[in-house]
């Protein structure tokens, strides 16, 4: 069985079909910005077509001019350039719904469900995605693929709430005041007149405009550019010698 599997695929005419196979469903999805997301670019397909026609141009038009070992080696690059192929659009598919559940997060951030899909998506297609690598990592693999899917879906949940917080004024005094409050009522070591007056006191903080003003304004700069905090003065001087500069 496994016999007749390797010849059939040891054919530079099964592997012509399976490219343009492939080719076809690039095409009919080649407007999906998903694929271009995952990498499958038209730059990337055009250079996996030159490196096909080049392993595939003697063992199809002309066969019998070539030795035999030349012609494995050839069906065996075409092979290669149509597995590479495979998996590319295979991930790109894999990599759908996880994008997909980031991008919910700007219709209800603070949805848990989000989060839980986020996550199972996520650590599919890092899984997918480092499966090889995790193979010649030195590590056990599956340590190597967990630690690499855990940091690289926090990452992604961190960027996308950034952005967020930067364009939806997610990050706000109302936000930390919420925060203070359910901090407020899980200490259990405060006692109960300590929580209500500063129960109180988070509520008047929150209630005045020019602090809510200044507070999102801190935070809006903490987000955006934190060097403007941490380091005003090189800042002014750097934008100074820039604007001297034009």
């Amino acid at each position: 069985m496994f016999q007749n599997v390797i010849g059939f695929l040891g054919t530079p005419f099964t592997e012509l079909i399976i490219f343009i196979l492939l080719m076809t469903y690039f095409v009919i999805h080649r407007h999906d910005k998903r694929l271009l997301m995952s990498g499958v670019s038209r730059l990337k397909v055009a250079m996996l077509l030159v490196i096909f026609i080049y392993f595939a141009w003697m063992p199809i038009v002309w066969p019998s001019l070539i030795p035999g070992s030349m012609l494995a080696l050839s069906v065996f690059g075409m092979f290669v350039v149509n597995f590479y192929f495979l998996y590319s659009l295979i991930l790109a598919r894999i990599e759908r719904p996880y994008r997909e559940a980031l991008a919910r997060l700007a219709g209800d951030p603070e949805k848990h469900e989000v989060f839980r899909e986020i996550w199972t998506f996520g650590k599919r297609f890092y899984y997918y995605d480092y499966f090889f690598q995790s193979l010649f990592s030195g590590a056990n693999p599956f340590r190597f693929l967990s630690d690499i899917a855990n940091d690289r879906v926090r990452d992604d949940i961190k960027n996308e709430l950034r952005r967020l917080g930067v364009e939806k004024k997610l990050i706000s005094l109302n936000l930390m005041v919420s925060f203070m409050k359910n901090h407020l009522a899980c200490d259990e070591t405060l006692p109960p007149d300590f929580k209500e007056v500063m129960e109180k006191t988070i509520d008047d903080l929150g209630k005045h405009p020019w602090i809510e003003e200044q507070v999102n304004e801190f935070l809006r700069i903490a987000m955006d550019t934190p060097e403007d905090l941490h380091f005003p003065e090189w800042t002014s001087a750097f934008e100074e010698c820039a604007s001297v500069r034009k």
